[in-house]
């Protein structure tokens, strides 16, 4: 398709992300990478050489958002062998790889939160010039970690690397300075942590509050001054807490979120992103019991709290969009269906509410939902193309191959649960 070209998608069941609803027999046409009609297919001039989709029949949906991943990781159980036998530069490739099989998923917009030093900001660049087919990104660089987060463990090189790269001296100037720093290397957002890990060592302690409260609010108050919002690892009350003080936009996790805590967040409007899919994949018995065994009782704990405290913070009110942290064990990428489906058969959603979350959820989460998450006039072209209903069949969003077309930037970029956009020169024809 040329500059020229317009893309139309003719008479398809529109999905309403905003009112949560289906529109019958709509017509979208795309100009460039921009929703410039939505409407009776009869109200619109044809050209000769628009593009057409006949999406009758079919459900159109926004382009669905991912908001937690890690794209240089690869999902491997054995993640602490993985990293003796990959070389630095093979990480590039595999975030790569890993961002179109988000793509292929039908999530046209991905938020990496933490991978290494310029992978993502480098990637997001290629994918913006169209040099190869992948989601939107939005990234968080190496993210804030004070050093005693969490207990070290691996090689002693290892250690030392990783502390020659993400270590931030304490105090308000200091975090001030990390939050400006990640900014310059490529940020689009802040990622941190108020407590440890399920998958660190036995001392780092998922109870604890890592931060001071000044300096959470010193790096929520200069992300923001730089327009990037604040995501915060938690799993604790506690320091879930701490981060709703401090103003924090997400929680990520929040695993023993207490009702009063969710209340908390329902009036700061802070969003929940729940990553069922990690403890869902670590409390399998195949994974499980491939882990340490202070890491194997963290996972049990973990398991046994967080569908009950999602459900409190779902009946409570709290805001919630999607988000797997996909390269956890188990929880490979490109899955990120099944945590849509999870959100409805194990926390309570319903369909509707769980397809909102995917879509204008999820983009207001990460500040962009005057660009993307619904099918709207004026807004980036960034649709899938389902050929079942999952307001009706929620299970229908789980398998790619439902998906006949994927378009991001009003390209279509694949289908079928395959890539089909190449360079401008070379594409795949879709049925």
């Amino acid at each position: 398709m040329s500059e020229e070209t317009r893309l139309v998608i003719k008479s398809g069941n529109v999905f309403d992300s905003i009112e949560g609803k289906i529109n019958e027999n709509l017509t979208i046409v795309v100009e460039n990478n921009e929703i410039v009609w939505v409407g009776d297919e009869g109200s619109f001039e044809k050209e000769e050489t628009d593009n057409i989709i006949d999406a009758a029949g079919k459900t159109v949906l926004p382009g669905m958002v991912e908001c937690h991943v890690h794209l240089s990781g690869t999902g491997d159980p054995q993640y602490e062998r993985e990293y003796l036998r990959t070389k630095r530069d093979m990480y590039n490739l595999i975030a790569l790889d890993n961002a179109q099989k988000h793509l292929v998923s039908g999530f046209t917009c991905v938020r990496d939160a933490g991978s290494y030093k310029g992978i993502v900001s480098s990637l997001k660049r290629i994918l913006n010039k169209g040099i190869f087919a992948g989601p939107r990104l939005v990234g968080s660089e190496t993210g804030i970690w004070q050093w005693g987060d969490s207990e070290a463990f691996g090689p002693q090189a290892l250690i030392d690397f990783d502390r020659e790269v993400s270590v931030i001296q304490a105090g308000v100037d200091n975090v001030k300075y990390a939050v400006r720093d990640q900014k310059k290397l490529g940020a689009d957002f802040i990622k941190t942590a108020t407590t440890g890990g399920v998958l660190h060592g036995m001392e780092s302690q998922v109870s604890f509050v890592l931060w001071t409260d000044e300096e959470l609010v010193a790096i929520r108050e200069e992300a923001h001054r730089l327009g990037m919002h604040v995501g915060c690892h938690a799993h604790g009350n506690d320091g879930i807490q701490a981060a709703v003080r401090a103003g924090f936009n997400t929680i990520e996790h929040g695993t023993f979120i207490a009702e009063e805590t969710a209340k908390m967040m329902v009036e700061k409007g802070t969003y929940l992103i729940p990553t069922r899919s990690a403890i869902v994949c670590l409390a399998s018995s195949s994974i499980h019991k491939q882990m340490p065994p202070e890491v194997q009782t963290k996972i049990t704990e973990c398991y046994n709290k967080a569908k009950e405290n999602h459900q409190i913070a779902l009946e409570k009110g709290v805001k919630i969009a999607i988000g797997t942290d996909a390269a956890t064990p188990g929880n490979f990428h490109g899955n990120t269906g099944l945590e849509i489906k999870l959100m409805v058969d194990d926390i309570g959603m319903t369909p509707v509410q769980a397809m909102q979350a995917a879509t204008i959820e999820g983009a207001r989460a990460i500040w962009l939902d005057d660009k993307i998450g619904s099918l709207e006039k004026g807004k980036l072209a960034d649709i899938v193309i389902c050929d079942k209903n999952p307001l009706e069949d929620i299970s229908a969003i789980v398998d790619p191959l439902n998906f006949s077309h994927v378009i991001k930037d009003g390209k279509v970029m694949a289908g079928r649960g395959r890539i089909a956009y190449f360079s401008p020169l070379q594409k795949i024809k879709l049925d």
